[in-house]
């Protein structure tokens, strides 16, 4: 039986969550499974105590289902709004047949249900203790370990475990601490938050608790230190609102706040990855390789394979690698995307973010939080060089010239091996560092595609091509697309309610670059690319 206990342990950065998806158009489902159906109405009851006992009729008709987990969750929590002593009795039946990490999860979420309806504190507190006495790394990897085969998946490495492990079981104790808060033991809750922080840097809550306590007791720097890692870890209205107030608060004014997030966020959140420098072997090809990423900034699955591709910037001079961001609103809003890395990602049609091409060939490994980077990186590097050592199909040579107004880049294209009527030219202009802590926690952004720009090569074997990108333009054209975007978007912003935290429309004039690439735009083919930066003059 596929034993699922995710669902109730959910870890935003450090899981392998699928990737995210964009909206797809209405199309026929097919019938839900007959434990799906049950489950639906059994969920439905309206009376809690019925609810339960629909519930449980679930478990008994399904017992090997995979919304089980789901189904002993909603029996505990409708006990505790029916009768609370029925959830602890409940519980501790259910965690009897089930294995540690799973009944381990099962008195966590006693833990939170009693606490969240204010209910029995003791139990509540020895819920949360039972649950954290029963989570242990080797019944956690063992059923780690048996979801990956379920799924056919190998398991992860002993290093994503641990590290996946640890994350968890910060939750484990931010329950514990939230549930010792909640009965006036403040000084106790303070140092198990003090465990989960230490634990994982991004448990915001236990962030936020702390910040609270340390402003309370008169202690601003630690609270600032606090209230900024909560906003680095998972940025969101309230995490914002918090730190900027108390930093006016205590600074009187906004300056010196980014600075300060930028330091935090680098001593809190580092790349894990910082790989050898390349070195040329003896089968170096004249390619340069064009690695192309579409991600977001509020997708957490991204948020592997960003950190992998930082290391291949590290890793590869852009004599050899050429990377290119293209930013989309998928899962959510990102202020970062425009109408050309859009209508790039409609022509990529690809079926989620993150999805990333190495001279056109796409990659359908997926991406993960934190932990996934090193097995992404190493993936993505086997495909760069081994295209490094393929030769190109093609000369491109590029200059470009940054009078602070405009970019102006100049290519070449000759020696086509096989000229052919979907061939095109691309000349993306790329800002080289964006600052913006979307919701994943990314804090820093490389590479960032702010315009693209297309010339076909049908049936030519050579071409000068210059075309001067207007920074106001550009600019403008940014503006316009999140403007539109916040007065209705079909999936996101039906109402016109929605607003950016921040506006991402300014464009850098020191920190551009252009990408050029010949590519093939039926079978997606790169036949060479090229970089050249383009510092203001």
């Amino acid at each position: 039986m596929r034993l699922i206990f995710a669902a109730l342990l959910a870890v935003p950065l450090l899981a392998q969550p699928p990737a995210a998806q964009p909206p797809k158009p209405a199309a026929a489902s097919p019938a839900p499974a007959p434990d799906r159906n049950a489950f639906t109405a059994a969920n439905s009851e309206k009376d809690p105590a019925l609810r339960a006992a629909a519930l449980e009729k679930f478990l008994r008709d399904f017992p090997s289902s995979n919304m089980a987990p789901m189904a002993r969750r909603g029996i505990v929590s409708a006990l505790v709004a029916a009768q609370p002593e029925d959830a602890v009795r409940k519980t501790r039946d259910l965690a009897a047949s089930l294995p540690a990490a799973e009944a381990a999860a099962q008195y966590r979420t006693l833990a939170m249900e009693l606490n969240g309806a204010g209910k029995l504190p003791a139990q509540a507190e020895n819920a949360a203790r039972q649950a954290l006495k029963l989570f242990r790394y080797d019944a956690f990897a063992a059923q780690r370990r048996v979801d990956a085969e379920d799924f056919g998946r190998p398991a992860p490495a002993e290093s994503q475990m641990r590290a996946r492990f640890a994350v968890q079981r910060a939750q484990f104790n931010e329950t514990l601490a939230q549930v010792l808060e909640s009965r006036g033991q403040a000084g106790k809750a303070i140092k198990v938050y003090r465990q989960a922080l230490q634990a994982n840097p991004a448990s915001t809550a236990s962030a936020r608790s702390l910040a609270a306590a340390e402003e309370k007791a008169g202690h601003t720097a630690a609270a600032l230190g606090y209230y900024a890692q909560a906003l680095l870890a998972r940025p969101s209205a309230e995490s914002r609102q918090r730190f900027y107030e108390a930093w006016k608060k205590a600074k009187g004014g906004l300056d010196g706040a980014e600075a300060f997030l930028d330091r935090k966020y680098r001593e809190l959140f580092p790349n894990p990855l910082h790989p050898a420098a390349f070195h040329k072997t003896a089968a170096r090809s004249n390619r340069l390789v064009l690695a192309e990423v579409y991600t977001g900034a509020g997708c957490p699955p991204c948020v592997g394979a960003d950190l992998a591709f930082e290391a291949v910037l590290e890793r590869y001079p852009r004599s050899d690698v050429a990377v290119l961001m293209y930013h989309e609103h998928i899962p959510r809003p990102d202020p970062l995307t425009n109408n050309d890395t859009l209508t790039r990602w409609k022509w990529q049609q690809g079926r989620g973010v993150p999805t990333y091409a190495v001279d056109g060939e796409v990659s359908g490994r997926g991406g993960g939080g934190r932990d996934s980077a090193p097995e992404l990186e190493s993936y993505i590097r086997a495909s760069i060089e081994k295209q490094l050592e393929t030769p190109a199909g093609a000369e491109l040579e590029l200059k470009a010239a940054n009078d602070g107004r405009g970019v102006r880049a100049t290519a070449r294209v000759a020696s086509i091996s096989k000229p052919n009527p979907n061939l095109v030219l691309n000349l993306a202009l790329v800002e080289k560092d964006v600052r913006y802590s979307g919701e994943n926690g990314i804090r820093f952004h490389p590479m960032v595609v702010r315009r693209l720009h297309t010339v076909s090569l049908k049936n030519v074997a050579n071409l000068q091509e210059a075309h001067a990108f207007s920074l106001p333009e550009v600019a403008e054209n940014l503006t316009k697309h999140l403007d539109a975007f916040e007065k209705h978007d079909d999936r996101h912003n039906k109402d016109g309610q929605f607003r950016f935290a921040e506006r991402k429309d300014s464009v850098d004039p020191a920190g551009l670059a252009v990408v050029a690439f010949v590519q093939d735009s039926a079978t997606k083919e790169v036949l060479q690319a090229a970089w050249a930066d383009a510092p203001k003059e």
